[in-house]
């Protein structure tokens, strides 16, 4: 599915911008929390990396195939907080936009749910690469 590393104080994984991508990226997230002795967080993790990767499969390819569009989820622990940044990489130049989604809807509800189970989150366009989504997950969203 994809390439994979994890360190002390860092973790990445890439993946093609494919439907399968957001549950292996999901179980990376929570390996990594485990492997850095986190568990706190993970519940919020797990959803934030299932929206945002999701996201980034679904808006992120540009053309052709959706398996050679590359996905990279980064990972950084803040220990001392009880957090985990969490951040999502795609070649896309456009940044996410938050819209009013009826509840009945079938999407458009995802950034909505980042902001409500993070502490904070935002994007920044990476020049010529495109755009690095992030959010910072606790246990407690607040």
């Amino acid at each position: 599915m994809g390439e994979s590393a994890r360190a002390p104080g860092v973790a990445a994984a890439s993946y093609g911008a494919v439907p399968g991508s957001v549950r292996a990226a999901r179980e990376f997230g929570v390996a990594s929390l485990s492997a850095w002795g986190m568990s706190e967080p993970a519940e919020n993790l797990r959803l934030v990396i299932s929206e945002l990767v999701g996201n980034a499969c679904r808006h992120a390819v540009t053309g052709g195939r959706p398996e050679h569009t590359r996905v990279t989820l980064q990972l950084k622990p803040l220990p001392a907080d009880g957090a985990v940044v969490c951040m999502v990489s795609d070649p896309s130049p456009q940044g996410p936009v938050q819209v009013d989604a009826h509840h009945f809807a079938e999407s458009g509800r995802g950034l909505g749910l980042i902001a409500a189970f993070s502490r904070e989150w935002g994007w920044n366009s990476v020049d010529g690469h495109g755009k690095v989504v992030w959010a910072v997950c606790g246990s407690e969203p607040f």
